[in-house]
C-alpha cells in the first residue's frame, strides 16, 4: 500500500508527497487502516490531524459500514472521503459503454477487432509492417513531417475498466492504424486458420463499411477526447477541489449539441449517450458532500470573489469543528468581512482563477498573518484530495525497481529507495557529502 500527503506548505502551495509503501498481508478494511496508524505514529502524526481522504472505488476502501473511509471517519469525523475524481470519470465511460446497447455492441466490435488483429505475433508483424510502409510513403511525398516524438511505432490498444483514458486511447490508436488494420482483416479472412476467424474477420470488415460504425467511431471520440483532457488534468498535484469540480461539471454541460438532421443519429443515439453520460455525472460525483463543495465555493476569488458568502463560510467553519471552537467562529466572522473588503480592493487579488492561487497569494502579502482564520479555512479547503494520481505514479516508479534481478529486496530497503526514486525534488537538497558522512558511521569498514 502506498501512502501519498496532501498538505499546504509555509509558502502556501499544495504539495502532495510519497511517504512510503506498507507491506500488508491482506487487504481488509482493518488491516489498512492499522498499517497507515503505524506509519503516521511513526512520522509523529495522527488520524486525528487527517482533515481529507482519497481512494478508488474499491469496496473495501470506501464502504459506507466498514470501509477504510469508514473507520477513520469513526475516529475522527472531519477526514471528509472524496472519491478519486479521475476514477469517477473512467467509471462514468465504462458505465454508458455498458448501459447504452448501441454504444455497448461498438465498444464490443472494438474489442473483437483488437483480438483479431493482435491473435498472432505474425498479424502484429503485418500491422508493424503495413504501418512502417505507410509512414515511409508519407514521408517521400511530404504528407508526414519528421521530428522528435513524430511518427512512432503504435499498435491497437486494448480499453480497460480501470485504466484512465483507455477507451480514448483505443479508439485513437484504432483511427490512426485503420488503413494498416484493413490489410491485416483481409488477410485473416483469406488466410485465416480456422473458419471461425474467417468468418469474424469478414463480419468485422462488414461493420466496418456501416454508417452506424462511422458515427458512433467519431461521436464516442469527441466525447472521450473531452474526459481524457479532464483526465489529464484531473491529475495535477496542485488542483484544488473546487477548480476539478467546475471543469467536470463545465465540460458535461458543453456536451448537449445536435450532430446529423437525420432523427435516428441524433435522438436515438447522439443525445441518449449525452444524456446517459450527464446522468451518471450526477449520480457517481454527488458522493462527494454536495453541501461541503457549495461551502467551499464561496471561497473562490474568480471574479473578484464574486461567490463571496459569510454565511456559507460560517457554515463551512462549523463542519471543522475541531479547528474552530466557539470564540473562533466569532472571530472568524469578523476576519471574513474584513477579509473580503480588502481583498475586492486590491489589484493583486482581482485576477486569481483558484483557492490554490489565492492560498500563495495571501502568503506571499503577508494576509495569512492578518486573516490566520480565513487562511485555515482556505488551507482546510485545498488540502481535500482530487485524485489518486499520485499513488498510480508511485506505483509505476515500483515496477520499475521491483525487478527479477531484485526479487529478494527487503521492505525497508524497498521503501527507502522508492522514496529516493520517488521524492527527487527533496532529494536534491541532500549534500553528498552528508550522505557519505553518515554511510561511515552506521558502522566501521574497511
Amino acid at each position: 500500500m502506498a501512502i501519498v500527503l496532501r498538505y499546504v506548505d509555509s509558502l502556501g502551495f499544495v504539495k502532495e508527497r510519497f511517504i512510503g509503501i506498507v507491506h500488508v498481508k491482506d487487504t481488509s478494511s482493518l488491516t489498512l487502516k492499522n498499517a497507515i496508524n503505524e506509519v503516521l505514529t511513526s512520522n509523529k502524526l495522527s488520524f486525528s490531524q487527517i482533515r481529507g481522504q482519497g481512494y478508488d472505488g474499491a469496496s473495501n476502501m470506501r464502504g459506507e459500514f466498514n470501509g477504510l473511509k469508514a473507520l477513520i471517519l469513526q475516529e475522527n469525523d472531519t477526514a471528509f472521503y472524496v472519491h478519486c475524481f479521475a476514477h469517477q470519470l473512467q467509471l462514468v465511460v465504462v458505465a454508458v459503454a455498458k448501459k447504452d446497447d448501441g454504444v455497448s455492441d461498438f465498444f464490443e466490435q472494438i474489442s473483437l477487432v483488437v483480438n483479431v488483429v493482435c491473435a498472432s505475433c505474425k498479424r502484429k508483424d503485418l500491422l508493424r509492417e503495413q504501418a512502417r510502409e505507410r509512414v515511409q510513403k508519407g514521408l517521400c511525398s511530404g504528407d508526414l513531417e519528421t521530428g522528435r516524438g513524430l511518427n512512432q511505432e503504435t499498435t491497437l490498444i486494448r480499453a480497460g475498466e480501470t485504466r484512465w483514458g483507455s477507451h480514448f486511447n483505443t479508439l485513437t490508436s484504432l483511427m490512426k492504424l485503420f488503413a494498416d488494420v484493413l490489410v491485416v482483416l483481409d488477410f485473416v479472412k483469406e488466410e485465416g486458420g480456422t473458419l471461425a476467424n474467417r468468418q469474424q474477420a469478414s463480419g468485422i470488415l462488414a461493420y466496418f463499411k456501416s454508417y452506424e460504425f462511422v458515427f458512433y467511431l467519431h461521436t464516442m471520440y469527441d466525447i472521450l477526447h473531452l474526459t481524457g483532457t479532464l483526465s489529464k488534468q484531473l491529475q495535477r498535484k496542485d488542483l484544488d477541489i473546487l477548480e476539478a469540480a467546475s471543469m467536470l461539471y463545465i465540460g458535461a454541460r458543453n456536451r448537449r449539441t445536435t450532430k446529423t438532421n437525420r432523427f435516428h443519429f441524433e435522438v436515438e443515439i447522439f443525445n441518449t449517450v449525452v444524456d446517459m453520460q450527464l446522468t451518471e455525472y450526477r449520480d457517481r460525483f454527488s458522493e462527494t458532500s454536495t453541501q461541503l463543495l457549495k461551502y467551499m465555493a464561496a471561497l473562490s476569488p474568480c471574479d473578484s470573489f464574486a461567490q463571496f458568502d459569510k454565511s456559507k463560510l460560517l457554515k463551512l467553519g462549523k463542519l471543522y469543528k475541531y479547528d474552530f471552537d466557539d470564540s473562533d467562529m466569532i472571530d472568524l466572522e469578523g476576519q471574513l468581512e474584513i477579509f473580503y473588503h480588502s481583498c475586492i480592493k486590491d489589484e493583486r487579488f482581482t485576477s486569481l482563477k483558484g483557492i490554490s492561487d489565492l492560498s500563495r497569494l495571501m502568503v506571499s502579502t503577508g494576509k495569512h498573518r492578518s486573516y490566520p482564520l480565513v487562511y485555515k479555512l482556505l488551507k482546510l479547503a485545498v488540502i481535500l484530495p482530487v485524485a489518486t494520481a499520485s499513488v498510480e505514479r508511485c506505483f509505476l516508479k515500483l515496477k520499475l525497481l521491483k525487478t527479477d534481478l531484485r526479487s529478494k529486496i527487503g521492505d525497508e530497503f524497498l521503501n527507502d529507495t522508492l522514496l529516493c526514486n520517488v521524492e527527487t525534488e527533496a532529494l536534491t537538497k541532500v549534500e553528498d557529502e552528508k550522505v557519505m558522512e553518515q554511510f561511515q558511521k552506521m558502522y566501521a569498514r574497511r
